[in-house]
């Protein structure tokens, strides 16, 4: 109507035309706002209102702990808030939902803050040795923080995608719990490898110096046994089975993804083990089964094969059990 109405009158007032366009203008420019909007719009069905609701207040109640110090009252908040977003449906049912209001970043910003606060701590109590006071412990949140971190990164590829981006701070905390085996699953470690398990792309993606945090982890495994397993009368194997056996998994992850091997992170799993000898623990000494066992295992069996080829049916007895223990 607009337009007609232009087209048969005309027009002296410059100010009634500006008008006129801006007009034109805000149609056209409105048309694209909707468009930009429907792209971004989820539709959910009326039974679901109530999880809606439930999932806005538990988080604008994470929000509003941004930039508040930590007491009981405020951890008992986090702890709930977390676990009432976990198990509300529109977690699994709308993933991209939960990307895309970047409830993971204000969870890691929170886990961030926390970590950050305790290493201040400990550092302050290094330095003011006279009056010590009891470091608060964060173990608890950090916990929460991690398993809902663990639960996102599972829900989509795009998710995994999203979380892969602080790998670097997860590794460097990587040390943290990873003593208590019932806290599997719920550390930042655990976040750590879930941001890129079962996903080619992101396997690819990482870095030989964040390969090289967990191996120098892993040596350090070597350097002092487990005091709890000591304590309730386990041998001193002069290895940690119980961190040790959490960077292998790691390790794992990145070279087996979806039962296939990754050959770029294998070779270069092996080369940061080669350098740091100490990784392999128990196994360079000569006890028990292990890789030392394997290597020797390997030796004698190419020897065998050496020798068939070169004497074929007049050779001696074989050294090898895997070739049977006579020619």
């Amino acid at each position: 109507m607009l337009r007609e109405w232009a087209l048969g009158s005309f027009i002296e007032s410059n100010e009634l035309i500006r008008k006129m366009f801006n007009l034109l203008l805000r149609q056209y420019s409105g048309v694209r706002e909707l468009q930009d909007a429907m792209a971004q719009t989820y539709v959910l069905h009326e039974r679901n209102n109530d999880d809606v609701q439930d999932f806005i207040i538990y988080l604008i109640q994470i929000r509003e702990l941004l930039t508040v110090q930590f007491e009981h009252t405020e951890e008992a908040i986090l702890k709930r808030g977390l676990w009432k977003l976990m198990n509300n449906r529109i977690f699994f049912q709308h993933p991209d939902l939960m990307r895309l209001l970047s409830v993971h970043e204000n969870v890691m910003s929170i886990m961030m803050n926390i970590l950050t606060a305790q290493q201040g701590a400990v550092e302050h109590e290094g330095e003011e040795v006279k009056e010590k006071t009891p470091i608060k412990d964060s173990s608890e949140m950090v916990v929460a923080c991690s398993r809902f971190l663990c639960y996102f990164c599972r829900t989509s590829r795009q998710n995994q995608k999203a979380m892969f981006e602080h790998l670097s701070f997860l590794l460097d905390n990587a040390t943290m719990l990873l003593a208590r085996p019932s806290l599997r699953g719920s550390v930042p470690l655990d976040v750590a490898y879930s941001s890129f398990m079962d996903n080619n792309e992101l396997a690819l993606a990482l870095k030989e110096e964040e390969l090289d945090k967990v191996t120098v982890y892993l040596s350090r495994c070597g350097l002092q046994p487990n005091s709890e397993m000591i304590a309730k009368g386990y041998p001193d194997i002069g290895w940690d089975p119980v961190e040790g056996e959490r960077y292998i998994d790691f390790l794992r992850f990145c070279v087996w993804i979806n039962g296939e091997n990754v050959e770029e992170n294998a070779n270069l799993v092996i080369r940061l083990l080669i350098r740091r000898p100490e990784c392999l623990g128990v196994a360079l000494k000569g006890e028990g089964q292990g890789l030392f066992a394997a290597f020797k295992e390997a030796i004698a069996l190419s020897e065998d094969i050496r020798v068939l080829e070169e004497e074929g049916d007049a050779a001696p007895m074989l050294k090898c059990g895997l070739l049977g223990d006579s020619p």
